[in-house]
């Protein structure tokens, strides 16, 4: 009887944990919808701005991403939860044509909430398609604490020479956040206007 009951109390907190598991979502965040009048970005011709950093790409998630980025273009997510919360950060991104480029919190910055956060370093590089090189890949970032309300992601070039010899960062596709907290994006209204 006892292990009957020790075998059903397992069950239970199995059943119970997996529940809560269930529960988070994974959301997924466009860069094209982040608000970019006011950005200056770097170019081979002309630096892109505004509307101007944001590529149609087949292989981006929603068909589009944000590229040319400097340390004047930094993109700026805002996002709404409705509980604090802890959320699992990753973020798709591209090579930017820089070729191979090595990231972490000193190459590129990310900071949540005005606070910078540590992540585990990673690389891009262009890829085989010479039609398309920016070899998009997802990059897990770590957990991120979020507030009830309004929290600000920005991801912007920090202390590198990739560009011209220029800070530059990788393109950026979009960020996926996963947690229990039910979350939104704050969207650039005249971005949706110009890209849909």
């Amino acid at each position: 009887m006892k292990k009957l009951l020790s075998v059903a109390l397992v069950l239970a907190m199995l059943l119970s944990a997996a529940a809560v598991l269930a529960e988070d979502t994974e959301y997924v965040f466009e860069a094209e919808y982040t608000e970019l009048e006011g950005l200056e970005g770097l170019g081979v011709s002309g630096s892109p701005t505004g509307i101007g950093l944001v590529t149609e790409n087949a292989k981006a998630s929603n068909g589009y991403f944000v590229g040319n980025l400097g340390t004047a273009s930094p993109i700026t997510f805002i996002i709404k939860s409705d509980a604090d919360a802890v959320a699992t950060m990753k973020m798709t991104v591209g090579s930017n044509i820089l070729g191979s480029c090595v990231w972490n919190p000193t190459t590129l910055k990310i900071t949540v909430n005005g606070e910078a956060i540590e992540y585990n370093e990673f690389t891009t590089d262009n890829g085989d398609d010479p039609m398309d090189q920016n070899n998009f890949k997802t990059r897990k970032i770590g957990d991120i604490n979020l507030k009830a309300g309004e929290n600000t992601i920005v991801i912007v070039a920090g202390e590198n020479t990739y560009r011209s010899n220029l800070p530059s960062a990788p393109s950026i596709d979009c960020i996926k956040l996963t947690s229990a907290a039910a979350l939104e994006m704050v969207e650039s209204e005249a971005s949706h206007e110009e890209l849909d």
